[in-house]
């Protein structure tokens, strides 16, 4: 079903975010019939573009695979490219080019605007936006992050936008939120008795949330130098997975309510120990282009913390991620207890987890112990494993298909709300002041070696992919879960 005629105005769009994400989002919005030709896409920048030469320059073949040639005819000629300087008092002008492409168009007087834009400019776009905010029809606003640097910023820029905006018409973007199975988090807890009744301190042991990249900072090297890994991964994607694995069951089914369980899982975090927290710095990180050479930026962060709650008394979150480590994935392992009576006896079991793997092989995978064939009991840990993309096929949607089509249908439960986002902040900066300077740790590897000993000292360790298994659509692979 189509959703109502709308506009689409994209700020900052000869960015890549618009040519890598955005666009190639709506176009299979548009593929899937979920987006109407009745719908502009008006794009936003400072160069000096007709929109002729601004679709050339979105590269639409290279960035949209096997791209059917009527749809990308169709996008093509929703496009529609204005410059438009932030800096520049004539913001009045763009209500008058609005409403002419309002008419050549034929869509209603709902607009979406997409700031693909640093936070340092988020209030002069929301200036702008000012104009049209009280319009009829709906007007939505989505904020990509970082939301802020910390507490303080993050606060000053929430307010100039509550100022010109009410929290309703706000959606500030976690891509992770619209990835498939951290949406499924919430359907595996509450939709499946078999693990509702065992998502307790009685029977988890512990939590590892992961997100390991093999890649370096890349082109990204401007921003990440004044971010590092603790704010541009920990404060938004990290939590929020910690924020839906500990949440308790909602009471309803909205989004509301949702956000209400998940900001109190933040409110209720523990701050962290100065022991519990490792930051570390891949080697030949101060080399890289548009890196200052004294840079003390992690590149690498873990930390061990507790959520003070009756559901997660006494059970630790391990949380980790880094760049330039030996592996790329994002999963997500709970860790369930031993049968502490077996391993009176010597018996003792390898522990049931649950894996939620993010990427690159989304799936859920379980490991249960087994009866070896034979008269003896030994037990072997073997792993059952659905595999998304084997069993729903690979049209999947991507993360920001699904986030622009959340905006468009005003469903913001994968959105950040500003308590959730305030807690976090608070949350993080205190982790980062108390955390030591960054250790050096090789490129490839797992981290620095001392991020271990967050679980060492409690005998665990980090379980590493081994047992998040790489398929393809045709192969399906068990492997022994060894702890």
């Amino acid at each position: 079903m189509i959703p109502e005629n709308h506009m689409v105005v994209i700020f900052g769009s000869t960015g890549d975010l618009t040519k890598r994400k955005i666009i190639p989002a709506i176009y299979q919005l548009i593929r899937k019939e979920q987006f109407s030709e009745k719908c502009p896409i008006v794009c936003l920048g400072r160069r000096e573009y007709t929109t002729e030469e601004f679709v050339s320059h979105l590269e639409l073949s290279q960035f949209i695979k096997n791209s059917e040639p009527k749809i990308l005819q169709q996008l093509s000629r929703q496009i529609v490219y204005i410059k438009q300087d932030l800096e520049e008092e004539a913001a009045d002008s763009l209500r008058r080019r609005f409403d002419d492409i309002t008419e050549k168009f034929g869509c209603g007087p709902n607009k979406l605007f997409y700031l693909a834009l640093p936070a340092s400019v988020f209030s002069q776009a929301a200036g702008i936006i000012q104009l049209f905010v009280d319009d009829p029809g709906w007007q939505r606003v989505v904020f990509e992050k970082p939301f802020g640097d910390d507490l303080s910023s993050a606060e000053e820029l929430n307010n100039t936008i509550t100022s010109v905006l009410r929290e309703e018409q706000i959606y500030r973007v976690d891509h992770y939120l619209g990835k498939e199975l951290v949406q499924n988090i919430f359907t595996l807890r509450f939709h499946n008795e078999i693990f509702r009744w065992a998502w307790h301190s009685d029977a988890i042991d512990h939590v590892q949330i992961t997100a390991s990249e093999v890649l370096g900072v890349e082109e990204r090297a401007g921003y990440y130098d004044k971010s590092g890994a603790v704010r541009d991964m920990v404060q938004n994607h990290l939590l929020q997975l910690l924020s839906l694995v500990a949440m308790e069951p909602p009471l309803a089914n909205n989004a509301e309510e949702i956000r209400n369980r998940t900001g109190k899982v933040i409110e209720s975090l523990i701050p962290v120990k100065p022991d519990d927290v490792v930051l570390g710095q891949y080697e030949g990180y101060t080399q890289e282009h548009g890196v200052d050479g004294a840079s003390q930026t992690e590149t690498f962060a873990a930390f061990k913390v507790y959520v003070d709650m009756p559901r997660w008394k006494g059970v630790p979150f391990y949380l980790k991620t880094g760049k330039k480590l030996d592996e790329r994935y994002a999963d997500i392992k709970v860790v369930f207890k031993h049968n502490y009576e077996l391993c009176k006896t010597g018996d003792c079991d390898q522990p049931n987890i649950i894996v939620i793997r993010i990427q690159p092989d989304d799936g859920i995978a379980i490991a249960f112990n087994v009866k070896r064939p034979g008269r003896s009991m030994i037990t072997e840990p073997v792993l059952m494993d659905f595999c998304h993309h084997c069993y729903f096929g690979p049209n999947t949607p991507e993360a920001y298909e699904s986030i622009l089509l959340n905006v468009i249908q005003g469903e913001p439960t994968a959105f950040a709300r500003w308590d959730w986002i305030r807690n976090s902040w608070r949350f993080v900066d205190h982790l980062r002041a108390t955390a030591q300077a960054p250790l050096q740790y090789p490129q490839n590897s797992t981290g620095p070696a001392e991020s271990d000993g967050l679980l060492k000292r409690s005998g665990r360790r980090w379980i590493h992919g081994e047992i998040s298994p790489r398929r393809s659509q045709q192969q399906t692979q068990i492997l022994p879960v060894m702890l």
